[in-house]
């Protein structure tokens, strides 16, 4: 049987409008006039919540905090049960939007935000220190801190990735630099030290647990 993709994300979308708050439209909006890396979509922050509450990690980390929008969702997923969320971020100045974010949605108390570039960040922390990692950041880097996310990642810890169908978007011939490193990544994760899946939501999102 076919159906419409569009129209089941549509019919999801009124389906869920009242829990899906605060939308990405509201962070936006909440956000100002001011210019921002894309983030994830509705759907991937619901995903995102179901996944978290099932789990309940205590240590979570997020390589890209962009103007928020991913991190108040896990935030507000995990507080409850007494988990923090560490969150890697270059910009300081769309830092400061995101911070006002996490405090108008009451969950800056369990957000430590760092400063620099993630793939010299991510050195600092202990092996398998963390239940969950999610990755969003400069897309070139997927695949260089690909062994870095795994060592801080626990055994049994969540991967999760947001854009990883950005190489199917493109005939392979235009593939921009970040269409190969997506793809290089995604051949990573394919390796056999994940159980992963790629889901065709958003711009595609990976979820993987690490063997």
């Amino acid at each position: 049987m076919y159906f419409d993709y569009k129209e089941a994300v549509d019919y999801i979308a009124e389906i869920y409008k009242e829990a899906d708050k605060p939308t990405v439209q509201e962070i936006t909006d909440l956000s100002g006039n001011i210019d921002f890396d894309p983030v994830i979509e509705d759907e991937i922050a619901r995903l995102f919540r179901v996944l978290l509450k099932s789990v309940k990690p205590k240590r979570v980390l997020e390589i890209g905090l962009s103007i928020g929008f991913s991190t108040v969702h896990i935030a507000k997923a995990i507080k409850s049960f007494g988990g923090n969320l560490i969150t890697l971020e270059i910009d300081e100045e769309i830092a400061k939007v995101a911070k006002k974010n996490l405090e108008h949605f009451e969950v800056a108390d369990i957000v430590e935000m760092r400063f620099g570039d993630a793939q010299e960040l991510i050195k600092e922390f202990k092996s398998e220190s963390f239940d969950v990692v999610f990755q969003d950041s400069s897309k070139r880097l997927y695949p260089v801190m690909f062994e870095e996310c795994l060592r801080v990642l626990r055994k049994g810890g969540l991967f999760l990735i947001d854009d990883t169908l950005f190489p199917v978007m493109t005939a392979e011939d235009d593939w921009s630099a970040s269409d190969k490193a997506i793809h290089r990544f995604n051949q990573l994760v394919a390796d056999g030290k994940l159980e992963s899946t790629i889901l065709p939501i958003g711009e595609g999102c990976t979820v993987a647990v690490k063997l």
